[in-house]
């Protein structure tokens, strides 16, 4: 593997995280506590682990203890991603699951969006019958 010298890593998600990387054949290899931080999965023996949840999960040569391929953790999981290595900078969809899942089984997430006096509503506040959701950017 050729190494290239260790960098600044941007993850893009929900927020944005900053994070030291060890590039190896043009991938990112991050500390296991940067892949729980911007990914909210925990790295344990027996996978890749949130609350009481863990999916199998070994790490590819680890060319640096402590590190793992960024990649390969969020492919593992099912997130899209994408990376430019000139920038330094990963987007990483962490709700692509939820949204393949919506899509196969046409059946939208209970979220929680504000109306236009900033009260809370779900969208199971209004189930069995029909919704129309509109959204819109200023800019």
């Amino acid at each position: 593997m050729e190494k290239k010298a260790t960098s600044n890593l941007r993850v893009l998600t929900q927020n944005t995280h900053d994070m030291n990387a060890v590039w190896y054949d043009q991938r990112p290899f991050v500390k296991e506590t940067d892949v729980e931080k911007s990914l909210g999965w925990e790295i344990k023996p027996e996978g890749l682990c949130k609350e009481e949840s863990c999916i199998p999960y070994t790490p590819l040569n680890e060319p640096d203890s402590g590190y793992v391929d960024f990649l390969d953790v969020a492919n593992t999981l099912g997130f899209s991603n994408v990376l430019d290595v000139d920038l330094g900078l990963a987007a990483v969809d962490t709700f692509s699951l939820l949204r393949s899942s919506a899509l196969k089984d046409r059946k939208a997430p209970d979220i929680e969006l504000p109306d236009v006096g900033g009260e809370l509503h779900s969208l199971s506040e209004w189930s069995n019958k029909k919704k129309l959701l509109v959204a819109f950017s200023s800019w």
